[in-house]
């Protein structure tokens, strides 16, 4: 029998793309939806799936757009970080790419009378992508921007503060409090309204799932736990979970109250909060219907 042509070889890129979409399509999730948690161009993320290159920016870049991505899904984000760099470095079309344009790119000719320079091995901040610099030099431009909003608000806080002061000051002296009347039998059966001073979740894996929590709107966990991890974390106004990939993977308390089941096996949720409304709810008994 006459030898068969091999059957060309799917890029790896193009497998990694296909992927992310059936992921996102099982998930029910659409591009819009992606594009407008993570602030991320619908037309890069659809670029991704397709392996256009053309239509990517930088390397960087593309690393995070695709560590967004994953994470909005559920998925462990630095392993899919590292399955597109290792697809990345063994697609032809990048490789001829950059081959191309070494060998296009024109070669001033040499002035008569004057001395080459030797060619050798190039500098440190020569071989730095220059991607690299302008990213350093946004996040030194959100850095003094966010150093100067922090200090505007502090300045404000005090003004305030020194304020309100001097108005207290101001103020006649209140009249002294009634005698309050013996409490009742009846008055010391109701329940303690107070308040409690903090909130404390406890957070018990059973099953291995990817958490994104926010205490306080501060980040405390951001990760893939696994089966028998157990945290239990402070917050004086509440939390919010931004991503819990497999929700009934995780068991919840609330100031030593269980949490009500947050969701099936395999669902991802977004933007679920645990404040003191909850807490006061899961407190309050249902009322017994007529």
């Amino acid at each position: 029998m006459p030898d068969q042509d091999p059957q060309p070889q799917v890029s790896e890129l193009a497998s990694f793309g296909e992927e992310l979409r059936r992921e996102r399509e099982i998930r029910g999730i659409s591009l819009k939806e992606i594009a407008d948690a993570t602030k991320i161009s619908k037309r890069f993320l659809e670029a991704i799936e397709r392996n256009d290159h053309k239509m990517l920016p930088a390397p960087v870049f593309t690393r995070g757009f695709v560590r967004e991505y994953a994470r909005y899904l559920g998925l462990n984000a630095e392993e899919m970080v590292n399955r597109y760099n290792f697809a990345a470095v063994g697609d032809d079309r990048i490789e001829q790419s950059s081959h191309l344009e070494r060998l296009t790119t024109p070669q001033a000719p040499p002035l008569p009378g004057k001395k080459q320079p030797q060619k050798g091995i190039p500098p440190a901040y020569a071989r730095v992508d220059r991607n690299v610099y302008i990213l350093i030099l946004v996040v030194v431009a959100l850095a003094g921007v966010s150093y100067w909003a922090l200090k505007h608000r502090r300045e404000s806080r005090a003004a305030n503060e020194e304020h309100l002061a001097v108005e207290t000051k101001a103020a006649p002296a209140p009249a002294p409090p009634p005698v309050a009347a013996p409490q009742t039998a009846s008055t010391s059966t109701q329940p303690e309204t107070t308040p409690p001073a903090k909130l404390v979740l406890n957070i018990e894996v059973t099953r291995r799932a990817w958490v994104k929590l926010d205490a306080d709107g501060e980040t405390v966990i951001d990760d893939e736990l696994g089966r028998g991890f157990h945290r239990s974390i402070e917050a004086k106004d509440g939390f919010r979970f931004r991503t819990i990939g497999n929700a009934a993977g995780v068991t919840l308390t609330l100031n030593d109250l269980p949490v009500p089941a947050l969701g099936r096996a395999g669902q991802v949720l977004h933007d679920v909060v645990l404040d003191r409304a909850s807490l006061q709810k899961m407190r309050t008994p249902p009322q017994n219907q007529q």
